[in-house]
């Protein structure tokens, strides 16, 4: 979270949490669903990159845009987080959030309709549809099952100097660097079930009896 959000949270603690106004799609894109017209999709740089430093989650799963100092609750088109796959000169893969985290992938699935989700360092999200074809060359059969198998790597540099991103791609101090040949089995997963077991609320609402949260 920016030092500035910070600062207004402790200068103004009372200001009401809110929901129904922002919407994150299956692309990894914010919508305004509020009162402002119907499906805004916001995309100044400087807006998506404030809110990609200050995206959280509540212990409860619901995710939620702290702006200054009151919090927007997000309605959840699929999954938190949708990931982007990133080639690299070297011929490593570098996966990012659409928030621009860097981390490294963990397991991958795929639901009913195909879609492939991946589990990263920050949680679970969609692939984007356009990078399903990155994804595609690593995958190979084995026993009757999908398997992806590649080489991921998370750089020591500024991982924003290496990718022209839309959102500024940056390395959570916990993340470790380096390279990893990594292979997954495609678990399947209904979509239905996927807010369940990754605990998380695609539809939060203001908690009625305490409205700053």
């Amino acid at each position: 979270m920016d030092d500035l959000v910070e600062k207004a949270l402790a200068r103004w603690p009372n200001v009401p949490a809110i929901a129904g106004w922002l919407k994150l799609n299956l692309q990894g894109d914010w919508l305004l669903t509020g009162p402002a017209p119907e499906g805004l999709t916001i995309s100044h740089p400087r807006i998506l990159n404030f809110m990609a430093r200050n995206y959280g989650c509540e212990p409860d799963g619901r995710f939620y845009f702290q702006n200054g100092p009151q919090k927007a609750y997000v309605h959840l088109a699929y999954t938190p987080w949708v990931y982007r796959i990133h080639p690299l000169a070297q011929g490593d893969l570098m996966l990012s959030t659409h928030t621009g985290l860097v981390g490294w992938p963990l397991a991958m699935y795929q639901d009913e309709q195909g879609r492939v989700l991946i589990e990263g360092e920050q949680g679970i999200g969609l692939l984007h549809s356009n990078d399903m074809d990155l994804l595609a060359a690593g995958l190979q059969e084995s026993g009757g099952e999908l398997v992806h198998q590649a080489c991921w790597a998370v750089p020591d540099c500024d991982p924003d100097s290496l990718i022209a991103a839309r959102t500024k791609l940056r390395r959570d101090k916990k993340t470790s660097t380096g390279q990893r040949t990594c292979t997954f089995k495609l678990i399947q997963i209904d979509s239905n079930a996927v807010a369940r077991r990754f605990q998380f609320n695609p539809n939060p609402e203001v908690n009625q009896q305490d409205p700053n949260s």
